[in-house]
């Protein structure tokens, strides 16, 4: 059950596996505010979302015919740890830097992530940092300022918020980098399928200790399968086939497709006004995902394809003493 190497042939899919995963995932913000209006906690959505995810990834890992049983005995039951611990915790710390944070600043703190991912790669797993991605990063971080600029400017940061965000990008950079070489053994639908589990059980967990919430509304119900089927089974799916093909740190710089997602909603959606600095941002932001993922693909093109060693033409050479004509003992 392996999958190719990062820089294989199959780079350029993965590559749009992740930008079109992080996208869907920019939706988020806008369901989550209005499922909160409806009478849910953050710990209640999550769990719901995760659940109903849970259902559709087992329906689609039998239509494959896909034991999930056997994976899960195989060893796959660490990639649920992972989502039950890591996974879990980084979303629970950014979800909970919102209620006191400027949204803003909490964005601008994740997205820090990939520069600490790229960190994690060098000094821990000892891999070699291409200028192209530094360079993709810095414009990255540049978009992001300027997009967030604006909230930046105005009020002071709130200290409960602050320590809720400040460890978000560096739990999200180790469940990257961890899952970049633990996905590598399970196919996509097995890696989908045990990272929500774990984070599922956690916020069971938690959502039972706090009480559990249930949507006041037939839309309130609509909007969970919404998120349970888009932004949760199909985009982890997504994520468990690109992670372990690009690598952390590449997934972390094309995974900012999201934060435009989320500029544009603000925009299109929620009649936010669209400033000189978001399209800058937003710019240098595709900028930096389109650099990196072309580099990518010319990368895997340029990787020439295993040649079988030419036949010599003529006739064979006479056996050696005691051998026959196909090499074996006489």
């Amino acid at each position: 059950m392996s999958t190719a190497a990062p820089g294989g042939p199959l780079v350029w899919p993965a590559a749009l596996a992740a930008v079109s995963g992080s996208a869907m995932v920019g939706v988020m913000p806008l369901v989550a505010v209005q499922l909160y209006a409806d009478g849910l906690s953050a710990p209640s959505m999550l769990f719901w979302r995760y659940s109903l995810a849970l259902v559709a990834l087992a329906l689609a890992a039998g239509a494959v015919r896909l034991d999930l049983r056997r994976a899960w005995r195989g060893g796959a039951w660490q990639i649920a740890l992972v989502g039950a611990t890591l996974g879990a915790a980084q979303t629970l710390c950014f979800w909970e830097s919102l209620k006191t944070l400027e949204t803003s600043i909490a964005v601008l703190l994740f997205y820090t992530y990939p520069v600490i991912t790229l960190a994690l790669d060098r000094l821990v797993f000892k891999q070699p940092i291409r200028p192209l991605a530094i360079f993709c990063i810095a414009i990255i971080l540049a978009g992001a300022g300027l997009i967030t600029g604006p909230g930046l400017r105005g009020g002071a940061i709130d200290l409960r918020g602050l320590c809720w965000a400040l460890p978000s990008p560096v739990v999200y950079a180790l469940y990257l980098a961890i899952n970049a070489r633990l996905l590598r053994r399970y196919p996509p639908l097995v890696g989908a399928f045990g990272l929500f589990a774990g984070m599922a059980l956690t916020f069971g967990l938690v959502a039972g200790f706090v009480g559990l919430d249930v949507p006041l509304s037939s839309a309130g119900w609509l909007l969970l399968l919404f998120i349970a089927l888009g932004p949760g089974a199909l985009t982890m799916t997504l994520f468990s086939y690109s992670v372990p093909r690009l690598g952390a740190s590449s997934f972390a710089i094309l995974a900012n497709a999201e934060l435009v997602t989320v500029v544009l909603i603000g925009v299109l959606v929620l009649g936010e006004a669209f400033t000189a600095d978001r399209a800058i941002g937003g710019a240098l932001i595709v900028a930096g995902i389109l650099t990196h993922a072309l580099a990518r693909r010319e990368a895997a093109v340029s990787v020439p394809a295993a040649t079988l060693p030419r036949l010599r033409r003529g006739s064979l050479p006479p056996p050696l003493a005691g051998e026959g004509r196909d090499g074996a003992p006489s």
